[in-house]
């Protein structure tokens, strides 16, 4: 496939703040993309730059990519010789992709992580413990969960305003009280914690958490360097529940070696932007695939309209999704997606 041109701009993300939108040309049509970044992105993430240096690391790389038979893998060997910051090289990376995509009709879609509450960086700091979702089977009940939700809280006078990924953040809320509210409402609803520990630094009862409520994963318990904590945690609860990596793997083969070296998770959050360009994430889902592990592909922080998120997540098929909440336009966008496709 041959790229005619590329042309990158800076729009805004979720939070106000600038990233990268990105439009490809080919011979048969043009492709537009936009990355996301992440709130609270973890040290081994690659890295990124200021938006203007990143635009020009793309005006950089770009004659060398023009008018040239190029696969994806022929593509991103040329990104990663080219030490691109992860702004400017996923955006090129993931138009291509996105453009080669085979249109097809999917049968088969993951289970959904719905964002109820949110704190730490991404909403009321009170509430420790980054996100509570519970585990969705349908489009449909997500919704109706959601709203549910929302309905009990303004029922009780309490504020029904939401974080950065559209779950709710009350003010007057700690760990305690939202968990206490999530049992009242889903009494037998699959609670999974993100605890996002590597900005945390809480120190929570794990044995007394998952006796008191239906915990069926939870994220980051410790942080990313923490690896005698990670493995007495797994060997503890990893036959119980899911015990995901995140800041702890960051889409890395590398630290994925690590963290199955002994095994301490039993399931990967995969964020193509932790990575920078495609090829080395779904490198990152084969080796976590052929070691038994759930593959859980996710939003970030700060977010863009895009969708393309959605497509690779079927595409790999992963076992579940992680999109926020159903409050806020570039979270909605990628449960339209999902519809878009076929999911009820």
């Amino acid at each position: 496939m041959k790229i005619n041109d590329i042309r990158s701009k800076a729009i805004l993300s979720s939070m106000g703040n600038e990233t990268v939108e990105l439009t490809m040309e080919f011979p048969d049509g043009q492709t537009t993309v936009s990355v996301p970044a992440g709130i609270s992105a973890g040290n081994y993430e690659v890295h990124n730059l200021p938006i203007p240096q990143a635009i020009s690391q793309i005006n950089d790389i770009k004659p060398k990519l023009l008018n040239l038979n190029l696969n994806q893998e022929d593509l991103d060997k040329i990104l990663i010789e080219a030490k691109l910051a992860g702004n400017a090289s996923l955006p090129i990376s993931a138009a291509f992709w996105k453009h080669n995509l085979k249109s097809k009709l999917y049968t088969k879609f993951p289970g959904l992580f719905l964002l109820l509450f949110e704190g730490g960086k991404h909403g009321n700091g009170d509430i420790t413990i980054q996100e509570f979702t519970i585990l969705e089977t349908s489009l449909k009940q997500a919704q109706l969960d959601f709203k549910l939700m929302k309905n009990h809280l303004e029922r009780l006078n309490i504020e029904s305003l939401v974080g950065a990924e559209g779950g709710f953040s009350p003010t007057n809320f700690d760990n305690n009280l939202v968990l206490e509210n999530i049992k009242q409402v889903f009494p037998d609803g699959k609670l999974a914690l993100d605890v996002a520990s590597t900005f945390a630094h809480d120190h929570l009862n794990w044995a007394e958490l998952l006796d008191t409520y239906d915990i069926c994963s939870i994220e980051d318990p410790y942080s990313e360097e923490e690896w005698e904590s990670w493995s007495d945690f797994y060997t503890k609860f990893g036959k119980r529940i899911m015990v995901i990596g995140d800041d702890l793997t960051v889409t890395n083969c590398k630290r994925l070696d690590k963290a199955l070296n002994p095994k301490v998770i039993n399931a990967i959050v995969i964020k193509p932007n932790q990575n920078g360009i495609i090829t080395g994430t779904l490198n990152t889902i084969t080796k976590a695939k052929a070691n038994d592990l759930k593959i859980v592909v996710s939003h970030r922080g700060e977010e863009t309209d895009d969708d393309w998120i959605v497509d690779f997540a079927l595409e790999v098929q992963a076992d579940f999704v992680k999109f926020g909440g159903m409050d806020r336009g570039e979270r909605i966008a990628k449960y339209n997606r999902l519809r878009e496709l076929g999911m009820k």
